[in-house]
């Protein structure tokens, strides 16, 4: 009776300490938990897993937030793990989705030059906001690192050089002198023909390039285009792109206006600026180049008097313009 009251005891002891001691030593951990979601997302990703060796893999870290928060990335030295950084590009961001969530991102060009199975490192990105701050952490991802090899190829495969023949002792120095008869004939040959070359352009006159004024080469390319007969062939947008692009040529030879690589609008909008051309000529090439492009792009099929107005609206613009240039220069 006396042991079986002292084994009581022992158990109420031990149940007691248990209670007492590691009960809230549990609830404290739970408390010390984090609530709710973390303040940043991180995610990584590659464009491809598997490469060949000295391939550029192009590495994607994002990161996404929400509220008033910084964002700081890592900046990654030339090696990382077995992989060499060739480029870090900062990707335009950060941008809002319709989550309320901002994400911002930046890409990393790696190669490596083992082959095998490789492990791209994790990054720690480091942010501070609203909701506190704090360091996290991306992803590993595990690449396969493929050689030059066919598949099934060996190192064995790949045959060493045949060794260098012994000339025999007799014909040696006669391989010798032939070598060195060749050099000397070929420096020879390298020498004269350098300076034949060089008496040859100074006995040539240098000739002079005339370049011909804008207008004559317009009126030729009008001509021709006449010539060709697209109206009468049915091919009307074909006939209007090239009297545009004659006229456009000419204005930009004539006047130094980058007229053929701009849009109507853009060509429009320098037009206005410059003191070159006259209000009626700036009304009258702004109507012509409206006209054509509603020929060439909205499908406007044109009656044969607007086809010749056309072409009578561009030869004009050429005499008057040319004329008025000439004006121009006599009094300046």
């Amino acid at each position: 009776m006396h042991y079986l009251s002292r084994g009581v005891l022992l158990i109420f002891l031990f149940v007691f300490y248990i209670l007492t001691v590691h009960i809230p030593i549990v609830f404290a951990r739970e408390s010390e938990s984090p609530k709710g979601p973390a303040p940043v997302e991180v995610v990584a990703q590659v464009d491809k897993e598997e490469v060949t060796i000295g391939d550029r893999i192009q590495l994607n870290v994002r990161v996404k937030y929400k509220g008033d928060t910084t964002v700081q990335f890592p900046e990654l030295d030339k090696q990382f793990g077995v992989f060499t950084v060739k480029e870090t590009k900062i990707v335009e961001g950060p941008k809002q989705g319709s989550d309320g969530y901002s994400i911002i991102g930046r890409d990393y060009i790696l190669s490596s030059y083992e082959i095998g199975s490789a492990t791209i490192p994790s990054l720690k990105i480091s942010y501070k906001g609203t909701q506190g701050e704090g360091e996290a952490t991306t992803n590993e991802i595990i690449v396969n690192i493929k050689g030059v090899m066919k598949e099934g190829e060996t190192v064995s495969d790949i045959k060493d050089i045949f060794p260098p023949v012994d000339v025999p002792a007799s014909y040696k120095r006669l391989f010798q002198w032939i070598l060195t008869g060749l050099g000397v004939l070929l420096l020879a040959g390298i020498v004269y023909g350098v300076l034949y070359k060089i008496r040859r352009r100074q006995k040539e006159p240098i000739p002079v390039l005339i370049k011909r004024p804008p207008h004559e080469v317009a009126y030729e390319l009008l001509e021709g285009l006449l010539r060709e007969g697209l109206v009468d062939k049915g091919l009307i947008k074909e006939y209007y792109y090239r009297i545009t692009d004659i006229l456009r040529r000419y204005i930009e030879e004539q006047f130094g206006l980058l007229a053929p690589e701009r849009t109507t609008e853009e060509f429009l909008v320098e037009m206005v600026h410059t003191n070159r051309l006259g209000d009626d000529h700036k009304l009258l090439i702004k109507e012509f180049l409206i006209h054509c492009d509603m020929v060439k792009y909205a499908k406007y099929g044109p009656s044969k008097g607007e086809v010749q107005e056309t072409y009578t609206i561009a030869k004009r613009l050429i005499d008057e313009t040319r004329e008025r240039l000439k004006r121009d220069e006599f009094f300046t």
